[in-house]
């Protein structure tokens, strides 16, 4: 029963960490590609969308760290 609640708390960790990198990917295409296409019109705009981007990205790495680290003490490991 303990293998079957570990996988199932696995595969829920799977799903959260996809269903974030989803957002993020949409996040990330809404604010690059047009920084991408536009980069003659407006500089500032451009280097702020940038910037969106990478903070966007840099977010949801540490949350993506610390929810598997909680995940796996927390949960996995617990007796």
């Amino acid at each position: 029963m303990k293998l079957l609640r570990n996988f199932a708390a696995v595969l829920g960790l799977l799903t959260i960490v996809w269903i974030t990198f989803l957002l993020v990917s949409y996040i990330l295409a809404e604010t690059l590609f047009p920084a991408i296409e536009q980069a003659s019109q407006n500089i500032l705009a451009s280097i702020l969308r940038v910037i969106v981007g990478l903070m966007t990205f840099m977010i949801w790495v540490v949350i993506w760290y610390t929810l598997t680290k909680i995940w796996l003490y927390k949960i996995l490991l617990k007796e």
